[in-house]
């Protein structure tokens, strides 16, 4: 069986690879730098561990390193199902480039590599979107995996909508007026990050109320419950939702992203006014 540095160096070497960049997802500061050694200055390195003794002995070695909150030892396989949103956080919004492609490699507790073709993620479509608006791709990711969510399993067996608005809240504000009391007031925005797991199902809770939510360009979420005033001069479409309508209609008038749930499962993704992405989950 071929050792972790030597099925990294095939990799490399295969022209019909074309890696641009090289993941290592490890707490084995060994393995990390026999992989390094192997890269050297052929690609770009980032190394993501849970461990920050690790982290602390790979910056030692001036490495590019990341300490992630998720437990990659304890997750084995599990670690598979979570690769998407790893390698998102791991990465900056400089590094991330439509149609890349990046060598993941497992060095403990599993060893292994896989390539992975960003123009076969919805990511690619959401990276150009990200730049243009000044907002992290961690942070878009992470709402459309909330829109996910929602419409892939409803709510107590029934198919529910959703809508969420991203950008200058103020602006937001103006063309929207209160359904409820505002259930975010008081709370800090370590508890309203979309960022942090933990709120997933508290925001989720929320999206099934009347309304939109709102957030700002760096996830935080400010209010829920939100009715979007959409003006006369922005019509409806033909087969397009009341969910659709009103997320269209406050991206064009806040210059902002706005992402609706329809109760059929269809996500649509709303960049000033234009649909920029779509995905259907039933």
């Amino acid at each position: 069986m071929s050792s972790i540095d030597e099925m990294v160096e095939l990799a490399l070497n295969d022209s019909k690879s074309e890696i641009d960049y090289v993941l290592v997802l490890s707490n084995n500061s060994r393995k990390v730098k026999q992989v390094q050694e192997i890269v050297a200055n052929k690609k770009p390195l980032k190394v993501l561990t849970s461990q920050s003794r690790t982290a602390e002995i790979l910056e030692e070695d001036e490495i590019d390193v990341t300490l992630s909150d998720e437990n990659l030892s304890a997750k084995g396989l599990g670690v598979l199902n979570r690769i998407h949103d790893l390698m998102i956080s791991s990465l900056s919004d400089s590094d991330l480039k439509v149609g890349m492609k990046v060598l993941v490699v497992l060095a403990d507790p599993i060893d292994g590599i896989f390539v992975v073709d960003f123009s076969n993620l919805h990511i690619n479509k959401l990276i150009p979107i990200a730049q243009e608006f000044g907002v992290e791709i961690e942070v878009l990711n992470r709402l459309i995996d909330l829109a996910q969510e929602i419409g892939g399993r409803g709510r107590e067996g029934h198919d529910v909508g959703a809508l969420f608005a991203l950008g200058n809240i103020q602006k937001l504000r103006k063309h929207s007026t209160a359904l409820v009391l505002n259930p975010f007031k008081g709370h800090s925005r370590e508890k309203r990050s979309i960022l942090d797991n933990k709120n997933l199902e508290t925001l989720a809770e929320f999206a099934w109320l009347d309304g939109a939510i709102f957030f700002n360009k760096e996830g935080i979420a400010s209010d829920a419950g939100r009715y979007i005033q959409v003006p006369p001069n922005i019509p409806a479409k033909s087969g397009e939702g009341g969910r659709e309508l009103a997320a269209r209609g406050i991206s064009s008038l806040t210059d902002s992203i706005a992402v609706s749930v329809s109760t059929s499962g269809r996500i649509t993704l709303y960049a000033n006014g234009r649909q920029a992405y779509q995905v259907r989950m039933k």
